[in-house]
């Protein structure tokens, strides 16, 4: 693996960005039978430009190619935290999650491609309540743990 770049997204960014969303989480890797593909969310590409331009949106860069992004509303909660399944276990969704610093994390819990829960409480964040939220009761929120 090449030097991975982390950095802040810009409005040229988008089609790389939207393609790495859509790639990962709206099922266009299952048909190659990429591990950590999932068919879960959606993404509209105007959302995208919102995430970009109003939001902070990282993203994780190896050689060019996006491995990894994340948006943080202005409000300092993290919606989104997405590495590439090729890329996962190698510290990146850690750097990733560091950077961004959220004070709160939204995470839906019920992604094929597996629930995040264990990985945001390994990393200092701690479920607010047993109560799901969310049309589906699929949403939990966590919160960085008080030392």
């Amino acid at each position: 693996m090449g030097q991975v770049e982390y950095r802040l997204a810009t409005e040229s960014d988008l089609p790389l960005i939207v393609a790495f969303v859509d790639f990962w989480l709206a099922g266009r890797g299952l048909a190659d039978g990429v591990p950590g593909s999932a068919h879960d969310y959606f993404v509209p590409a105007g959302r995208h430009l919102k995430f970009v331009t109003r939001y902070t949106t990282l993203i994780a860069l190896v050689e060019n190619s996006i491995i990894g992004w994340a948006v943080k509303t202005h409000q300092g909660v993290l919606i989104h935290l997405l590495v590439a399944g090729t890329f996962r276990h190698q510290g990146i969704g850690r750097k990733m999650l560091e950077l961004m610093n959220p004070d709160t994390i939204r995470s839906k819990m019920d992604q094929s491609a597996g629930d995040p829960a264990d990985f945001y409480r390994k990393h200092g964040y701690a479920s607010t309540s047993s109560k799901r939220q969310g049309k589906k009761h699929n949403i939990e929120l966590f919160e960085k743990a008080r030392g």
